[in-house]
């Protein structure tokens, strides 16, 4: 048996608690049309410029590979108006390669999922008013998409048409699920896993007229859902009863409800547990916390001052105690711990740097 002495045991377990407690890097997207617009790596409160990509809005991470997709708001160097996704591999960690970049034949993609085996891709094109369907091959896109068409309207001056907002697949990954802020409707499609999507939708889930429907994310067991609504600052809840959703709660994103006319809820990002997800004002300034019951019931804990203006998105870390957010209007990235027992978020000291922050990223 090999003894260690005392100091270098010491020192190890201080290595090792520190290492446990290293804050990890992460990515955050600039949606900027400038030469600073692209990716960018935030280490602690630096931020490193990666790649130039102008108008960038979104990313995400294949889980196997090292390939990341995103959508582009223009398609380079076109003067149409419409999008693009780009297909990027991660060569270290602060290097990326752009493999392709593909036009969406639509207008303003906003938002990306990737289907669980890996073999098509979706955007939600918001000024089209449709999603696309791209189908990949060794993580590359080939053909042309296809285009998978939206219909009806809402309430509101924005809800003239449809404008689906975003798209992921359920925890099982049998169906897509996709925000339409303007039709106050979360379509759902099932997938064949050769042909993709299976036409027509096969459910649609009915928010409130005027509620403006943009993200959402599932409770861990997948019966719940949870929707953060952009024109009307309120989060609701779907339940799953047998094969059909039913209606849940609906609660308004601010302690004062009479701020929502200048409020613009954004992102919604769920603890692993599923006791508490967290909500995005955007004009309100502020992050809305919420705790759960498990039973599709929410109440909200606070409003957290954000400390940026007009916070897009936000993040939180593997372990679920460290959130980020990333801010369009005064160009920040910024770290909040979070106490997972008591639901408590608190911001950190220090801020990154990124003009027209709009997204985050693994």
């Amino acid at each position: 048996m090999i003894r260690i002495p005392a100091k270098i045991t010491v020192l190890l377990a201080g290595l090792i608690l520190f290492s446990g407690c290293a804050t990890e890097d992460f990515l955050a997207v600039s949606v900027s049309r400038q030469e600073d617009g692209g990716l960018y790596r935030i280490r602690k409160d630096q931020a490193q410029f990666l790649l130039k990509l102008p108008t960038l809005n979104c990313l995400i991470r294949d889980p196997e590979t090292d390939f990341y997709y995103g959508t582009l708001n223009r398609m380079p160097g076109s003067k149409d108006k419409n999008g693009a996704v780009a297909v990027l591999k991660r060569i270290s960690a602060d290097t990326f390669s752009v493999k392709q970049i593909v036009g969406a034949n639509a207008r303003t993609p906003c938002f990306l999922s990737l289907s669980p085996d890996r073999r098509f891709l979706y955007t939600a094109n918001y000024s089209s008013g449709d999603i696309a369907e791209f189908t990949l091959k060794d993580g590359r896109i080939i053909g042309k998409p296809r285009l998978i068409p939206h219909s009806g309207h809402s309430a509101t001056k924005r809800q003239r048409g449809p404008h689906p907002h975003f798209a992921a697949f359920d925890p099982a990954g049998k169906q897509l699920y996709v925000c339409d802020l303007g039709t106050d409707q979360i379509w759902i499609y099932g997938r064949h896993p050769e042909k993709g999507l299976i036409l027509p939708c096969a459910e649609k889930l009915q928010l409130p007229p005027g509620a403006g429907p943009r993200h959402l994310v599932f409770d861990p067991s997948g019966k719940i859902l949870y929707c953060a609504n952009e024109l009307d600052s309120t989060a609701a809840s779907f339940v799953r009863d047998g094969n059909k959703w039913r209606t849940g709660a609906v609660r308004s994103t601010l302690k004062d409800p009479s701020n929502s006319k200048k409020n613009f809820p954004g992102a919604i990002k769920i603890t692993a547990d599923g006791k508490y997800f967290f909500v995005t004002n955007r004009g309100h300034d502020s992050i809305a916390v919420f705790r759960t019951d498990g039973k599709g019931g929410f109440q909200l804990l606070d409003n957290i001052v954000s400390e940026g203006k007009f916070p897009s998105d936000i993040q939180l870390d593997r372990d679920g105690t460290e959130l980020r957010a990333v801010y369009l209007k005064n160009h920040l990235v910024k770290r909040f711990s979070f106490d997972p027992e008591k639901g408590i978020l608190t911001p950190l000291p220090g801020a990154a740097q990124v003009p027209q922050g709009i997204g985050l990223s693994e």
